[in-house]
């Protein structure tokens, strides 16, 4: 399976709240602490953290860091927890080191200690060894992969396919290898009665890029045909926008969280919300006077 950072126990939010008492608050009774409720349907979309071991650390002009804390404390926020969060590849700033990924656990503990899961994809600024030792209590299933990290995640009404497109530490392009191109082919057809979402670090390659996911063809002849993959979420360009596939598969290019290429660019994160028949999709600008920031995006389902 991906890398998975668990939701933390109930006791570790109590924890976190009792902590942030004050004095003022002695000879006062204490209500009980309780988590939000749980939106089966909500999802967190996070990609390109691009976290460096010091929390101090700027890259052009940004500290990962903090945008990073941000993001998180918007998630921790919501009204209602989200039923998971997926973070799609980047996670360190350069070449993974075991460092990165201990002070991203870090940032991300809120996140555990309200309740809600993470799972992590890999991308090319990742190493999966340095991850386990700097997050010893991720968990990881071994399979007929080999190294690498990729599973379903039911969702109710859609189930999350996550990939793993890390091929060398700190080069650009993405690949995903056969053997876990024919395991997507399992089981998406293995899953074929739901919703399928697919989401890889790497964007498609095209005419004008080939820093992007090398096997982009092969990928796509996998998931075309299988009329119950509606949509395609990939970060790596750290851009946002939304396009749709001839086969009528949606396009997602998630924004980065630390810094985007481009400063016309967003950073943030995006809400996701399903529904029967299609996807919501909320962009959380970091900027709330980017242009789309909370535009709601509703994504059809190709029938």
């Amino acid at each position: 399976m991906p890398l998975h950072l668990p939701a933390l126990p109930r006791r570790h939010f109590l924890q976190s709240v009792l902590a942030g008492a004050t004095a003022a608050l002695a000879g006062r009774p204490l209500r009980a602490a309780t988590r939000p409720a749980v939106d089966p349907d909500f999802w967190a979309l996070v990609s390109d953290t691009h976290i460096a071991a010091d929390p101090t650390r700027v890259a052009r002009g940004i500290n990962m860091a903090d945008r990073l804390g941000r993001v998180v404390a918007e998630i921790v926020a919501e009204g209602r927890r989200p039923a998971g969060t997926l973070v799609d590849g980047d996670l360190a700033l350069n070449t993974g080191e075991a460092g990165d990924y201990a002070e991203f656990a870090r940032l991300v503990k809120p996140v555990r200690e309200a309740g809600v899961p993470l799972w992590l994809a890999l991308g090319n600024h990742d190493h999966r060894e340095r991850f386990w030792a700097g997050v010893p209590d991720s968990r990881r299933i071994a399979g007929n992969l080999a190294d690498r990290q990729a599973a379903m995640i039911p969702a109710g009404r859609a189930n999350w396919f996550l990939l793993d497109s890390l091929d060398r530490t700190n080069s650009t392009p993405g690949v995903l290898g056969a053997a876990q191109l024919r395991w997507l082919e399992g089981a998406l057809d293995a899953h074929a009665t739901q919703p399928a979402l697919v989401m890889v670090h790497h964007n498609p390659n095209g005419p004008s890029n080939k820093n992007g996911l090398t096997e982009t063809d092969a990928l796509m002849a996998i998931l075309r045909p299988r009329r119950h993959v509606k949509a395609h979420f990939f970060g790596h360009s750290h851009r946002w926008s939304l396009e749709r596939d001839p086969s009528g598969i949606h396009l997602v290019n998630l924004p980065a969280t630390a810094y985007p290429f481009d400063p016309s660019q967003p950073a943030g994160w995006v809400s996701a919300r399903l529904a029967d028949t299609h996807l919501t999709l909320e962009l959380r600008s970091l900027d709330p006077a980017f242009a789309d920031h909370g535009k709601k995006h509703r994504l059809d389902w190709r029938t």
